[in-house]
């Protein structure tokens, strides 16, 4: 016993493993993420005892899961945070100002890049450091601008204009330059060089930003750009081929080109934006950030100090490609003998930064669904300013309402509730079913609880708190201080049937619904009855094809039915063609983009309704086939007056969850359009994700939610009621 003791007492007094070291997190997004574990292990290096834990996160998951860390206090010590999420994390106070750290180092805050160092300042107390930038320039091939009679670009706007149409003479097809016609990026730095300015003096400069439109158009309405189907090719390919031999893009797209296109070496280069009363391209990037919850503090900042360091950020660009935000960096042999780089040097002493606005992501949206109305001739310059300046107020418009935690907590009960007594008033005017032999059972209550408890938890819990957060102004602001929530009643509701985009989302959901249900269940029925054919060879075979769709993930589907649309090489405007009909841009016309959803969605879905219908036809009694036969009845007969009755529960079935998964229209456009061109193609759901995940407008959102549930219910109700009265016709 004596030695079991002992034993004991020397492991108790044993250092654990790594007990000694220090440990600090890091996290990053997409290549970055994979690559700074290499940053990591130099770090760890020079510095013993200390252990960096890396994470990777993909960028289309980062925003939500850096706001969920924040609201559940798990950020890690630092992150890598977009340019523009900056303010939006400022505004959650989720951020540890720096200011004192860098007042107290060896940082040469004067070496950024000005456009770098805006993102990372407020005033002038610092939240972040640059770690790494991006700017725009324009890639074009030399050798077709030789032929148009240019060794160079012009630097101006209107030598840029006439090298576009001198461009465009040269080719037999194709066009002069790729252009987004709903890209805030693009339209900001033609904005900015034209020196408007975005929440200056005003929320937009008068005449700059008419200008800047009429000269934009200009591509557009002489062809030199597409104002359909640009964002529908291939861009790399359409390079290649001269179909687009200019497009504007960032540092990445070299590698790419490298790459991918090795035959156009020698045959393409860079330069900088033209300009017109200033140089001015987009100043892009990331930043590395504290988290106010970190443990680690002053081992953090030295982290971001070892990061931001101009050897590392030389060395960083050799791991990574990313451009340094210093220029001391770039004066190393790694970037500075680099040819294709000198133009992005050039504009990054000038590039400019967004506003920094905790909306700014929702004021960025409302920037492209302006700007593309312009483009397409809806509105002139002068109302997209007006239209665009009213919108960005709105956004931006703050509320000064306050209430005690007291009426908070009354009017969240008094909500909660509403729900409650509702269902419980709809319970009991419904007529007590008998327990078995007239006898409550308690025991049965045991039964049931694990489930009840786990959907109450899960289910109930969260719907009806989406109720209460409906009647609240919940913003960003209020997720991480929920003393600026505020409850307003039913305004989010009022607000929306202002709303265009919203009116229009719902108007898409509801054509959505209205054609993509009867095409789907009448092509499903008539698929099953096929299959259900006596004389159909090769059953099995059928019936895993018409189900292969169902089960493959809506990402490769919308990659595959990407391809199909595409205007240049797709396979439906090659049907066209041998035709002797003209080519369409499927996705980027306003009147063919959500049809060419509903095709694509019907394709998807109808095999798992043409299974239930199959199962359904197959448990129909020979009988009564073989009794109207003898009575003379032919086949479309056979089907009006015995198929389709004893079908009608199935039917019933059918329709009612079909219309449900088409009123919740998301994926489609989220993967193929992102709801334009025009918000031709969004949705109630993909709107109400924006503002949800996107804009963090949680009432908003919720009330939209509330909404499209109510229309569900509306349309499933009238749909049991006419179910009811087929009822007696059968």
């Amino acid at each position: 016993m004596k030695k079991i003791l002992a034993v004991l007492a020397l492991f108790c007094l044993q250092t654990p493993a790594g007990a000694g070291e220090r440990k600090l997190t890091v996290w990053a997004m997409g290549t970055e993420g994979k690559l700074i574990r290499q940053a990591a292990e130099i770090f760890e290096k020079n510095n013993p005892g200390v252990k960096v834990v890396t994470q990777a996160i993909p960028w289309t998951g980062a925003h939500e899961k850096l706001v969920t860390a924040v609201i559940g206090d798990m950020a890690p010590d630092i992150s890598q945070l977009g340019t523009t999420w900056m303010p939006e994390f400022r505004a959650m106070n989720a951020l540890e100002p720096l200011t004192d750290y860098v007042k107290g180092s060896r940082l040469d805050a004067d070496d950024f890049f000005p456009g770098a160092l805006e993102s990372n300042l407020t005033g002038n107390d610092w939240y972040g450091l640059p770690w790494y930038v991006d700017t725009r320039v324009i890639y074009y091939r030399t050798d077709l601008a030789e032929k148009a009679g240019y060794d160079r670009l012009p630097g101006d706007w209107e030598g840029f204009y006439k090298f576009t149409k001198s461009l465009l003479k040269t080719k037999d097809g194709g066009y002069a330059f790729s252009l987004p016609t709903n890209d805030w990026q693009i339209f900001l730095m033609f904005y900015w060089q034209n020196g408007g300015e975005l929440l200056k003096d005003s929320v937009l400069t008068p005449g700059s930003f008419e200008a800047s439109i009429e000269y934009m158009r200009r591509f557009f309405e002489e062809k030199t750009a597409p104002l359909e189907g640009g964002n529908e090719t291939d861009l790399l390919t359409a390079f290649e081929s001269g179909y687009f031999p200019m497009f504007i893009s960032g540092p990445w797209m070299i590698s790419q080109l490298q790459t991918s296109k090795p035959k156009l070496a020698g045959r393409w280069t860079t330069a900088p934006l033209p300009s017109r009363v200033r140089r001015a391209s987009f100043m892009g990037g990331a930043n590395l950030v504290m988290f106010r919850g970190s443990k680690q503090k002053e081992l953090a900042w030295k982290f971001m100090e070892f990061m931001t360091s101009p050897e590392m950020q030389a060395k960083w660009y050799t791991v990574s490609g990313d451009l340094p935000p210093g220029r001391k960096a770039w004066a190393s042999p790694a970037l500075a003998d680099k040819p294709l780089l000198t133009a992005f040097r050039k504009e990054l002493d000038t590039a400019k930064a967004p506003p920094q606005l905790p909306e700014w992501e929702n004021v960025a949206r409302t920037i492209d669904n302006v700007v593309e109305e312009s483009m397409f001739g809806r509105i002139t310059p002068a109302e997209a300013r007006e239209k665009l300046t009213v919108r960005i107020e709105q956004i931006l418009k703050k509320s000064d309402r306050k209430q005690s935690g007291l009426f908070k907590i009354t009017a969240s009960l008094l909500l909660f509730l509403l729900p409650v007594c509702g269902i419980a008033a709809y319970l009991r005017r419904r007529p007590a079913a008998k327990c078995a032999q007239g006898k409550a059972q308690p025991i049965a209550a045991l039964f049931l609880f694990p489930a009840l408890a786990i959907l109450t938890v899960f289910l109930f819990t969260p719907i009806i708190a989406s109720f209460i957060t409906s009647m609240t102004n919940w913003n960003m602001y209020g997720v991480n201080d929920w003393t600026k929530v505020v409850f307003v009643g039913f305004e989010n509701y009022v607000a929306l049937f202002s709303d265009p985009v919203f009116l229009a989302g719902l108007r898409n959901t509801l054509v959505f619904a209205f054609v993509g249900v009867p095409v789907s269940v009448a092509l499903s029925l008539a698929m099953a009855l096929a299959l259900n054919a006596q004389i159909l060879r090769l059953k099995a075979f059928f019936r895993v094809s018409y189900f292969i769709p169902v089960i493959t993930t809506m990402v490769a589907v919308a990659i595959i039915w990407r391809w199909l649309y595409n205007p240049e090489f797709g396979l439906f405007n090659l049907a066209l063609g041998w035709l002797g009909l003209p080519g369409q841009k499927w996705l980027s016309n306003s009147w063919l983009a959500l049809p060419s959803l509903i095709l694509m969605a019907v394709w998807k879905g109808f095999g798992y309704n043409t299974m239930i219908f199959l199962a359904a036809l197959q448990s129909i009694p020979e009988s009564l086939y073989e009794s109207i036969a003898i009575d003379g009845a032919n086949s479309r007969q056979k089907f009006w007056y015995i198929t389709l009755p004893m079908l009608r529960h199935t039917a019933f079935f059918v329709i009612v969850v079909t219309t449900i998964g088409y009123m919740q229209f998301f994926a489609e456009p989220y993967i193929m359009t992102g709801g334009g061109p025009l918000n031709a193609t969004m949705s109630v759901v993909l709107y109400m994700y924006q503002h949800g995940f996107k804009f963090y407008n949680l009432g908003y959102a919720s009330a939209m939610a509330y909404l499209l549930f109510g229309l569900v219910c509306l349309f499933t109700s009238l749909q049991f009621r006419m179910q009811k009265r087929l009822e007696g016709k059968y």
